[in-house]
């Protein structure tokens, strides 16, 4: 397997029959002119193209392993929708097949469904498995598809993940790989091993809940403080999960693993596969202004996006010396990912930019809850994805650490620090003094 693939492998064995959780789903609408027999055709073009598509995954003497097969069929369900509810029934198929964990060692990593109307397919439903491709990887897989479909498809790509796997194992890709080990082995020297006291890991229902927190203040005061100080609004996103969590916790430097996209050329960008990994990410947020710390966040993620690709069980193997030296307490289960795929808001509200009418533009923030599951392998989880006019965030925690009263406090607790941070660089000590803490009665 690449190094990508042993990644995921990793928590999708961990997560057993809740891998599911990962599967990826897409409900694609078909132009009208369109047959059956040419949307098929199309979808079997795409797994000819594409190796990850058919490929199966299984663990040997000699190690976790991908086998691709040479060639294949690719079953295709074919769903009728009553007339008019095309759109309804293809959403409903595409619950079914995301719900089902994938075999790996058995099936391909790629199901598909059409939903027929008048006997004209309206509707392609695809899930795919995480082990075979990555947010990335899909959305190649439907550029590409599209293009099958109107008979103007580029050039296969000549980079596939048989060669991916071959260039980790050997020359600039495996120095690449051993230069990210050490990057984690030295960073793991600075942080603290964990940023929660120690609980139990046992599931129970609802255990793990995530809010989501719909705010235009957020967006509009990110983008004011990304220009202020020229960086991204995904960077200002990620100082302030930080500075947030260090409140929370009362550390000073806090660690987050970022998911890495791993794409920096032209063979990687177009390649159909599972690439993303974590960078591990330290930053200090004890002292200073949030304006600094918006700028030390841009420099310590570049250096961790950049040490992002790596062999995993060698850096399973630095994480154990770490757990060792800190007599069992490493947890590193705090992440964020920008899941938007553009870094700036197309819509943003109409305001003068200063905190106080930020404050008013805050009143129409709405705090939403999302989903609950039993197990997870993260304790406190930020990501975001894009709305063209507002910043949609969400939290996912451990409710053993953090009750859900205080996930949507965390989550309103982003927005005030960004809107107090509109007019001018806010000194972290006085958002640490007003933040919610951990351990603290919500009332």
């Amino acid at each position: 397997m690449t190094w990508g693939q042993r990644a995921i492998w990793k928590s999708i064995r961990w997560l057993d029959e809740g891998a599911h959780y990962f599967n990826i789903r897409r409900t694609v609408p078909l132009p009208d002119e369109l047959t059956t027999d040419q949307v098929v055709a199309g979808l079997e073009a795409l797994l000819s193209r594409h190796e990850a598509l058919r490929t199966r995954f299984h663990e040997s003497d000699e190690g976790w392993v991908q086998t691709v097969a040479a060639s294949g069929t690719l079953p295709v369900e074919l769903v009728a929708a009553p007339a008019g509810t095309a759109q309804e029934v293809a959403e409903e198929l595409g619950r079914t097949l995301v719900g089902r964990t994938f075999r790996h060692a058995e099936e391909w990593p790629f199901r598909c469904a059409l939903v027929l109307e008048q006997d004209r397919p309206a509707f392609a439903v695809l899930v795919f498995s995480h082990l075979g491709v990555d947010f990335w990887g899909v959305r190649e897989l439907l550029q590409d598809l599209d293009l099958l479909l109107r008979g103007q498809a580029a050039e296969p790509p000549d980079w596939q993940p048989l060669d991916q796997a071959r260039f980790e194992t050997e020359g600039p890709g495996a120095a690449r790989g051993a230069a990210s080990v050490e990057y984690w082995r030295r960073t793991l020297l600075t942080v603290p091993p964990t940023v929660f006291p120690p609980v139990g890991d046992e599931g129970r229902p609802g255990r793990f809940v995530r809010l989501g927190m719909d705010s235009p203040a957020t967006a509009v005061a990110a983008t004011a403080l990304a220009e202020r100080c020229q960086v991204s609004t995904g960077t200002v996103l990620l100082a302030a999960t930080a500075a947030v969590l260090g409140a929370y916790t009362g550390h000073g430097t806090v660690p987050l693993q970022l998911i890495a996209v791993n794409r920096h050329d032209g063979r990687s960008r177009r390649l159909v596969a599972a690439m993303a990994e974590n960078a591990l990410f330290a930053l200090q947020v004890g002292e200073g202004d949030f304006d600094q710390a918006v700028k030390r966040a841009f420099l310590a993620g570049m250096n961790a996006y950049r040490h992002a690709a790596y062999d995993p069980l060698a850096v399973d193997q630095v994480l154990e010396q770490a757990k060792e030296r800190s007599d069992g307490q490493l947890n590193l289960g705090c992440f964020f990912n920008d899941k938007r795929m553009q870094d700036r808001w197309e819509d943003l509200p109409a305001t003068d930019g200063s905190t106080g009418a930020l404050r008013a533009l805050a009143e129409k923030t709405e705090v939403s809850f999302v989903g609950s599951w039993e197990r997870q392998d993260a304790v406190f989880f930020v990501h975001t994805t894009y709305a063209p006019g507002s910043c949609l965030l969400y939290l996912m925690a451990d409710t053993d650490l953090i009750p859900e009263p205080d996930i949507d406090r965390l989550l309103r607790c982003f927005e005030s620090l960004l809107v107090d941070s509109a007019d001018g660089p806010l000194a972290l000590a006085d958002f640490r003094a007003a933040a919610p803490h951990i351990g603290e009665d919500p009332r």
